[in-house]
């Protein structure tokens, strides 16, 4: 979203576009994470393995407060996890 062109923007429809955001990327990360665990194996990888899961932790919290600040819920008008 770039608004370097756009005049003062509603809080709430901004925060409903990062949480959508955070939800692409939540999902993204869950996909690095099971390629992760079902393709490296050795203990070399584990360092790897243990900041995917930290990012993904740190992405789901950041949606969740998110969807405190619009009102948003799963399942509900205008969700943030991209369903309607």
């Amino acid at each position: 979203m770039v608004t370097s062109d756009m005049g003062p923007q509603d809080p709430k429809a901004v925060t409903r576009d990062i949480a959508r955001d955070l939800s692409g990327l939540a999902g993204e990360l869950a996909a690095l994470k099971g390629d992760a665990a079902h393709w490296l194996k050795g203990p070399e990888y584990e360092t790897l393995k243990h900041r995917l899961e930290d990012a993904h932790a740190a992405v789901e919290a950041a949606l969740i407060e998110a969807s405190r600040r619009c009102g948003s819920t799963r399942g509900g008008k205008g969700d943030v996890y991209g369903q309607a």
